[in-house]
């Protein structure tokens, strides 16, 4: 039912204008409120630049024009409300999608703060579902994703090579983790999947990069001493990962 409703209907039901349309979209994945402030601390390094939050329904949204182009940005822990904000976004005329955020590593090779820009994302969760039934490996946009690494990896060490999108962190036993592993992914995200799958049953190229936050594989986790020192090193690698993310997303 929901699917079938169009464009303009949900601009008059979301009181917006008819030639309402965003030229992209960006989401970082976390339940943190941190990320807005970064992204309107970044905006001031482009001259005339706005931001607004929609309200309703798009509270959590801002929209942020640049050079007279509408974007958004929201902040999502997994894939429920992140689908229904995405999916506006791709009928609302988005021609980019990017996610940012952080994973647990399976790499044995991987530190922490290496960057992963998935090639693709197995969908271990629902929503993928509902936009591509015949699949679970959802893939990005090759040139988008080459544009992410190229803008990055002067400063971080760069794994391209897929990950897997699970949505239930408390739920990861030892040997998921390992397996995971064993079957290639580099990390286990909670948001790509979705992005991906979304993107393209809309043709919207997508991209993602995602920060190993605790690498797993290794037996390190979010309740370790060294995760909760290192803090201030990983909001760095995040603010270094949304600058350039937006510098990729406002381009062409």
């Amino acid at each position: 039912m929901y699917k079938s409703i169009s464009a303009k209907e949900y601009k008059n039901y979301l009181d917006l204008p008819d030639s309402y349309e965003i030229k992209g979209f960006m989401v970082y994945g976390t339940y943190k409120n941190y990320p807005y402030d970064e992204l309107i601390e970044e905006l001031k390094n482009y001259p005339n630049s706005s931001y607004r939050n929609l309200g309703d329904f798009l509270a959590p949204v801002i929209e942020f024009t640049i050079i007279g182009n509408k974007y958004w940005f929201v902040t999502a822990y997994g894939g429920a409300m992140l689908s229904e904000y995405l999916h506006l976004a791709c009928l609302f005329g988005s021609k980019k999608n990017i996610v940012i955020g952080s994973c647990g590593g399976l790499n044995k090779q991987g530190k922490a703060r290496d960057i992963i820009i998935p090639s693709y994302s197995y969908g271990n969760e629902s929503t993928t579902r509902a936009y591509s039934p015949d699949s679970n490996d959802h893939y990005s946009n090759n040139a988008l994703s080459r544009e992410l690494t190229l803008s990055l990896k002067d400063k971080y060490r760069i794994w391209n090579g897929p990950t897997i999108t699970y949505q239930a962190m408390m739920a990861e036993t030892k040997e998921d983790v390992d397996n995971w592993s064993k079957q290639g992914y580099y990390g286990v995200e909670m948001e790509a999947s979705t992005v991906f799958a979304i993107s393209n049953h809309f043709n919207v190229p997508s991209a993602a990069v995602v920060m190993i936050a605790d690498n797993l594989i290794t037996e390190e986790s979010v309740i370790d001493e060294d995760y909760q020192e290192s803090r201030e090193l990983r909001r760095e690698t995040s603010k270094d990962i949304l600058t350039e993310s937006l510098k990729v997303l406002i381009n062409g």
